[in-house]
């Protein structure tokens, strides 16, 4: 299946954590200006969608507000290492290559 760049960052992140859960504007401030707040729940949605990612609510006794947690499945996972592995194909393909 295939994921937009943003889907690719958004699993990056998600991937690179250890498996860990991440909330969207902890998302976003890692990424160093790669994902943007207006997008990011937009991004996260699709994802959910296409299974690639799951989420749960923060416990209301944390917060005044939960946050919406997110994590990567294990499709999601296959999924990131395979556009990661054809980005990485096609960027060494594309070195030398005058546009």
């Amino acid at each position: 299946m295939n994921i937009s760049p943003k889907e690719g960052l958004v699993l990056e992140q998600l991937s690179s954590n250890a498996g860990s859960e991440m909330y969207g504007l902890e998302m976003v401030n890692a990424s160093n200006g790669a994902l943007k707040l207006g997008t990011i729940y937009v991004t996260l949605g699709r994802l959910e969608d296409k299974g690639f990612i799951e989420s749960r609510k923060e416990d209301a006794s944390v917060r005044t507000v939960p946050r919406r947690l997110y994590k990567i499945t294990g499709a999601g996972r296959k999924t990131y290492l395979a556009w990661s592995a054809a980005m990485s194909a096609y960027n060494k393909g594309m070195n030398g290559v005058l546009v």
